[in-house]
This record gives C-alpha cells, sequence and structure tokens, in this order.
C-alpha cells in the first residue's frame, strides 16, 4: 500500500515540478507527505523526527537536478533513478 502511494506521489510531484519549477515547494510536499504517512503507517514520533530532515534534503536535491536538467535525456536516467531509489 505504501508503494502504490509512494509512486503515485512523486508522478504528481514530478508534475508539479515540470509546471511551477519550485524544487523546494515539491520537496516539501513530499517530506510531510512522507511524515504523515509514517504516522498514519505506526512509526514512532522520533524516527518520523529522523527521518524528516533527510527525506526534504533527499527530495531537495532530487527535484532541483530534474528542474536544473529538465530538457534532454538526463532529465528521464534521473527521474527513473529516483524512483527506484524512492520505493526502496
Amino acid at each position: 500500500m505504501l508503494m502504490v502511494l509512494r509512486i503515485i506521489t512523486l508522478v504528481g510531484l514530478v508534475k508539479l515540478l515540470l509546471i511551477t519549477e519550485k524544487p523546494l515547494w515539491c520537496a516539501g510536499v513530499y517530506a510531510v507527505l512522507t511524515s504523515v504517512w509514517g504516522l498514519a503507517f505506526g512509526w514512532h514520533l522520533m524516527e518520523i523526527l529522523l527521518v524528516l530532515p533527510i527525506s526534504l534534503g533527499l527530495a531537495l536535491l532530487y527535484f532541483w537536478l530534474l528542474c536544473r536538467f529538465q530538457d534532454g535525456v538526463l532529465f528521464w536516467v534521473i527521474m527513473i533513478l529516483g524512483f527506484a531509489i524512492g520505493l526502496v
């Protein structure tokens, strides 16, 4: 169930990034949704407080790279690698 939510979220946020070109906003939404799902699936608050800044930083890097290399083949490589890493 969580995998399906992550895939839908990543697809939606990549689409949002292509429209708005605001990687920080997309990363923030991703980090908050990850935290909310963590609470919903029974994570402890300390785990969420540890995961939140890490997920925000990695998501910011991912969305910034997507925004930076929006044109060309490298965009698709980054997007596919990000999906693969995000699902682990």
